[in-house]
């Protein structure tokens, strides 16, 4: 019964797609205490040969550490910057920085002491020779001259009726028909306006009374034309304040005048109040500082009319106020002329 099963067991079959197929299978029956013995030598084998390495002997040096290195400054050329020794005390009070800016601060001071000291000597010293150039010039008490630039003052706008006696071209054409005026025992004056040449031969204090004295003129067989002349406001250069003044002044001065020269001249009579108060004013002026060439010239006709009209009040002659008009047209082209001249 036994090798029955035996048997059986031996003939197993399996069948594949249907038919039967023998199955010759060995079992193989691993002896694994045995298998254990076995990996424990070979381990121990393992052990004894262990590989041994050995490694050349060489110097090789150290690499040391990493650490952070701060930068260090260019060194400074030891010739070109002197060393200064500077106590410890401060070497412990200020920086580098801090000294150099120290130092540098006093030796700017010492340097502009020195120079000061020299100038000082310069200027003091009267044994030196050495003088300023740039000094201003010394100004004599009360004067009223102002130092450094030339003052610039106002000329205001005169406006004058005149009698015209003509227009032409050149100035020498202009004297020579003059001529025919002068001969009557009229005053003339030639101005340059625009390129041409002005004849005037009369002055009044307004239009009207101009046309009336151009009137008179045409009467004696004289062509003439009454006119209003104005001059602008401008601007001259002056040497002191009491100039600057009297520029603004002589204008209101010729006014009168010319007013006074015009009623002597239709009635016969004249203010005498008016030219002592003129009069007055402009000796005022003759006691102040007036140098200026200009501010002079003006003065001088304005006295001279005075003269003039006073001698007509005196004597009732005609002549001295023809001088008189002569004197008023001179102020009228030395005025004009300063004004288009010195301009700004």
């Amino acid at each position: 019964m036994a090798r029955k099963k035996r048997q059986a067991k031996k003939d197993m079959k399996i069948k594949i797609n249907g038919k039967e197929q023998p199955l010759n299978e060995e079992v193989v029956i691993k002896d694994w205490s045995k298998a254990k013995k076995e990996t424990a030598a070979a381990e121990e084998r393992l052990e004894n040969d262990e590989f041994e390495w050995v490694l050349p002997e060489k110097n090789i040096p150290e690499v040391p550490e990493f650490q952070p290195v701060q930068s260090i400054p260019e060194p400074k050329d030891q010739e070109s910057s002197p060393k200064i020794n500077i106590p410890k005390y401060f070497k412990k009070k200020f920086s580098p920085n801090k000294t150099g800016f120290l130092i540098s601060s006093i030796l700017a001071v010492a340097i502009g002491l020195g120079f000061g000291l020299f100038v000082l000597k310069l200027t003091v010293n009267p044994e030196n020779g050495t003088t300023l150039t740039d000094a201003a010039p010394a100004v004599a008490p009360n004067s009223g001259k102002e130092q450094g630039a030339a003052l610039m003052a106002t000329m205001p706008g005169l406006s004058a009726a005149v009698i015209q006696g003509g227009v032409f071209s050149t100035e020498e054409a202009a004297e020579n028909f003059s001529g025919q005026f002068t001969s009557k025992g009229l005053p003339t004056i030639s101005l340059n306006v625009d390129e041409q040449q002005f004849l005037f031969i009369g002055i009044s204090e307004d239009l009207a009374s101009a046309k009336t004295l151009a009137d008179d003129y045409k009467a004696q067989g004289i062509d003439v034309y009454a006119k209003e002349f104005i001059i602008p406001e401008n601007q001259i250069k002056v040497e002191t304040k009491t100039e600057a003044e009297w520029m603004k002044e002589a204008p209101k001065l010729f006014a009168v005048l010319a007013k006074e020269t015009a009623d002597a001249r239709f009635s016969g009579q004249i203010n005498e109040q008016a030219l002592q108060d003129t009069e007055k004013t402009i000796k005022n002026y003759e006691e102040k500082n007036i140098q200026q060439k200009v501010a002079v010239d003006l003065r001088n006709q304005l006295e001279d009319t005075i003269k003039q009209l006073g001698a007509y009040s005196a004597s009732q002659n005609r002549e001295s106020l023809a001088k008189a008009q002569q004197s008023l047209l001179t102020f009228l082209k030395v005025y004009y002329d300063a004004s288009k001249g010195s301009s700004v």
